[in-house]
């Protein structure tokens, strides 16, 4: 095992270290363009179900590659057209996250700006309200909500001065009925924060509600500094740790956790991290690993930290690799409880361009592992191949998106008691059904 231990005076040091090294920096609301609200075209209905009104958002693509957003009441009672969609969005591959009454869609362009759109749902009987667009002009490879705004990260930045390479940068971001714009900027130094020598970039963000916020840390190698932009995850050098800071708003790092039993806990599309880190609805964090490093002798898997715990729970790991014969898992979802939905990848041999077109269900709890049967066999399946295809959980039901080769998109609801998926309605013209959500 690497060196595990961090005391508790290096701890200490740490923190004062982010507080006083940190380099924040104030920007304006230029970096956030507030514009007009989505088509508030004449809604239609269609046995009932209302297009262009409802709490149901729907990001969708078109055959030549374009994106929609459509939006309506119900996602269960009558088939849908994409020429109902209320606007067509600026850019493509957008994965949506939601709080609340709002939805951000982010786009990951790999060394360039990343780019930002907003909406806001107001009532039933009103269109999607736009928050604006925007651009993170620091890069992200992980994003999320912390404390009522929207957080983005990256690793691997180098300094003004081309001496560091070991920068994680944070983009804070306020969301209000004006629209989405930038608070601060901070970036930190993250070299040997875990006593290895590595850098670090963090992934996923999980909203403590106590002024923290709990985030994965996955150690690399340094880039060579001068190198543009930097980069995120570098050569990974101990494969079979996993560590999971507790950070303050102010990105101190107020605790660390360790364990030797999983590997890190981030997938990777390309250089984009895949969040592994949740909250179940009873406050315990589960921390996964889906042991993608080649060089891991750990399985895909899972820990947990009890709420209030200061450490893993040394009496729990999940052995989810071994449960789904072998297979690893490529993405996680939380539906409700202690319920994920995870999305399998199609070979035992990955890369960041692997697919995964097979599904199953974990309570985390029970620690029992149920395949999703009732879904098309995973070679045809032509939709999630990237990041979209993400499902929610609403009304009682899991709804996962799922496109076949020929056909047109549809949306499978699955009973998350045992894991029976059951095709509901399709929607004409859309290739690829992006994101499904529920604002409120």
């Amino acid at each position: 095992m690497n060196k595990m231990r961090l005391s508790r005076t290096t701890a200490m040091a740490w923190t004062m270290f982010i507080a006083f090294g940190a380099l924040s920096t104030g920007c304006s609301s230029d970096e956030s363009t507030v514009g007009s609200e989505p088509t508030d075209n004449t809604s239609t209905t269609t046995n009932g179900v209302q297009n262009g009104r409802g709490p149901y958002l729907i990001a969708v693509k078109s055959d030549n590659g374009t994106e929609y957003i459509m939006q309506s009441t119900s996602i269960t009672d009558a088939d849908l057209n994409i020429k109902d969609n209320i606007m067509e969005l600026p850019q493509t591959e957008y994965t949506w996250g939601f709080t609340g009454n709002t939805a951000i869609g982010m786009v990951y362009q790999q060394q360039f700006a990343g780019l930002g759109y907003g909406l806001r749902y107001t009532n039933d009987s009103s269109v999607f309200v736009k928050l604006g667009e925007f651009r993170v002009e620091t890069r992200f490879s992980s994003y999320g909500f912390f404390n009522g705004q929207f957080i983005t990260s990256v690793g691997g930045q180098v300094s003004t001065d081309g001496t560091r390479n070991d920068g994680a940068t944070f983009t804070f971001w306020n969301i209000s009925e004006d629209g989405i714009t930038l608070d601060h900027t901070t970036t930190i130094w993250t070299e040997d924060i875990t006593g290895n020598g590595q850098q670090i970039t963090f992934s996923g963000f999980v909203d403590m509600g106590d002024g923290t916020f709990l985030t994965a840390m996955v150690e690399s190698d340094f880039h060579q500094t001068g190198t543009g932009d930097g980069s995120s995850v570098g050569d990974v050098k101990y494969p079979d740790s996993v560590w999971v800071a507790r950070m303050d708003k102010n990105l101190n790092v107020l605790k660390i956790y360790g364990d030797d039993r999983i590997s890190y806990a981030a997938g990777q599309y390309r250089s984009q991290v895949l969040n592994e880190i949740f909250k179940a609805d009873d406050g315990t964090v589960y921390v996964f690993s889906n042991a993608f490093n080649a060089n891991t002798s750990r399985k895909a898997g899972a820990l947990r930290i009890n709420k209030g715990a200061e450490d893993f729970d040394k009496d729990y790991y999940f052995d989810i690799q071994t449960a789904a014969d072998g297979y690893k898992f490529r993405r996680v979802w939380h539906m409700t409880g202690s319920t994920f939905l995870l999305e399998i990848y199609n070979d035992k041999e990955i890369n960041t361009m692997s697919a995964g077109h097979q599904f199953a269900l974990v309570d985390m709890s029970k620690k029992t592992f149920t395949w999703v049967s009732g879904l098309p066999s995973k070679n045809l399946i032509r939709s999630g191949a990237e990041t979209g295809g993400v499902p929610m959980y609403a009304d009682g039901k899991i709804y996962l998106p799922i496109t076949e080769y020929g056909a047109d998109a549809a949306i499978y609801s699955i009973d998350s008691e045992t894991g029976t998926a059951t095709k509901g309605i399709t929607i004409k013209g859309v290739t690829e059904i992006r994101t499904l959500g529920k604002l409120k």
